[in-house]
């Protein structure tokens, strides 16, 4: 049974803070204060960007379960987020401005949408000055599963007129998200930026246009992907249609380098979605204490581990082809990193390799020499010898075959001694 939202209480993770009300009752003020900001002195152009890409923060145990590849652990996480999540979901993408609810706590206002398990919610984590007129806004997304204890946080930055509030531009992406979960995965960047201008409007924006520079396309894409299926959250696969479909999730816990996932080749195979570039950067581990939360925010379970982390969908393009490859390129420089390659045949298994060094995703894939062990294995990769394991959950026969594969760089533990062992023989 389907839990039903209260809006009078908040979940029990969100501590002493106070319920304002919803969304759709706080528009008439935002309109009447913007109708006193003289938009001809300002740009009425909102440039957005990503900081980076999202951050998952686990418990211990939970990241041991991921770390070890347990696929059929990862898929009752799964499940218990799609039953945390299920109803926030299904209420933003149906019910609007009345789904929203603005909260505070010590003076800072931003929204939520929760159940007694789970929530989404949009902070303005800071503001800093541009210039005289502009202010660079940076705006969260966190989305937590009780159950799990697992909280995902991806964040934009937006150039905004100095006289917009801060939850008033919390609002501005929480609708513009709402927009993307709703229509799925199918979902064009232009649709993003349209929803942006039209959530603008409702708070007496009007007039004001958004713009994603092409450089950050690809991020920006990757990005609303991670809000659309958090850690696998299943309801939302509806649009496989029979389809393969693989899904690779990279874990960066390297906490002292970067690593940028730089171009992609496909044969019978496209990104979900309209960019079919793969150009986004991962940045480095984080210590759990310096990535920000809203205030009020008091997990069940402390959240010790925090690390960068990408999710990209790729479908078969023709289903009357018989295979779907791709071939990725992931850098910790300009000179250094791996190339991994996937190939999910109809009628045999699936095939994976990784190699160390940089090569011409084409090349790469033309000439590849798949692992002989594609369930799992590891490379050392880079002059810092930087271990790198990929796993695999099914070789065949996946349900709706879909697909999953786990990336972690920089990973060295294991609780699979036969792993530790070739690890350590390398």
């Amino acid at each position: 049974m389907e839990e039903i939202f209260n809006p009078e209480a908040l979940p029990s993770f969100f501590r002493d803070v106070e319920i304002i009300g919803p969304a759709d009752l706080e528009l008439p003020k935002y309109c009447l204060a913007h109708s006193r900001l003289n938009a001809g002195s300002s740009s009425k152009t909102i440039e957005i960007t990503t900081k980076g890409s999202p951050v998952l923060f686990m418990t211990k145990s939970v990241r041991e379960i991921y770390e070890n590849n347990d696929f059929a652990t990862i898929k009752n996480l799964e499940k218990n987020a799609n039953d945390d999540l299920r109803s926030v979901y299904t209420n933003i993408s149906s019910n609007g401005d009345k789904a929203w609810t603005k909260v505070r706590k010590n003076d800072r206002e931003f929204y939520m949408s929760w159940s007694n398990n789970g929530s989404i919610w949009a902070y303005t984590e800071n503001m800093t000055a541009l210039n005289d007129t502009t202010l660079n806004a940076q705006v969260q997304i966190g989305t937590y599963s009780k159950s799990n204890s697992i909280l995902g946080i991806h964040t934009y930055n937006l150039s905004i007129p100095v006289m917009i509030a801060e939850s008033a531009i919390a609002y501005i992406v929480a609708r513009a998200v709402s927009g993307i979960i709703a229509e799925g995965l199918g979902f064009t960047i232009a649709t993003f930026s349209l929803l942006l201008a039209q959530a603008a409007s409702r708070v007496g924006l009007t007039g004001f246009s958004f713009f994603i520079p092409s450089a950050v396309v690809s991020a920006i894409s990757s990005v609303l992907v991670f809000a659309i299926v958090f850690i696998g959250l299943q309801y939302l696969w509806n649009w496989l249609n029979r389809k393969y479909t693989i899904r690779l999730q990279i874990f960066n816990w390297d906490d002292k380098n970067s690593w940028k996932v730089n171009g992609q080749y496909l044969s019978n195979a496209k990104i979900c979605g309209d960019n079919q570039e793969l150009n986004f950067e991962l940045p480095k581990m984080l210590k759990p204490g310096e990535a920000v939360t809203p205030p009020g925010f008091d997990p069940v379970e402390v959240l010790d581990s925090v690390c960068y982390y990408a999710i990209v969908v790729w479908e078969n393009d023709n289903t009357f082809l018989q295979v779907c490859d791709m071939a990725i390129q992931v850098q910790k420089n300009d000179t250094e990193g791996f190339m991994w390659a996937f190939s999910c045949p109809r009628f045999t298994n699936n095939k994976q390799a990784a190699n160390n060094g940089l090569e011409d995703p084409k090349a790469y894939l033309d000439g590849v020499h798949w692992n002989s062990e594609p369930l799992g294995f590891r490379i050392r990769s880079t002059s810092g010898k930087n271990p790198v394991i990929f796993a695999l959950d099914a070789l065949s026969g996946a349900p709706d075959d879909l697909y999953n594969i786990n990336i972690h760089i920089n990973k060295e533990q294991s609780n699979n001694i036969a792993a530790n062992y070739l690890l350590l023989n390398e």
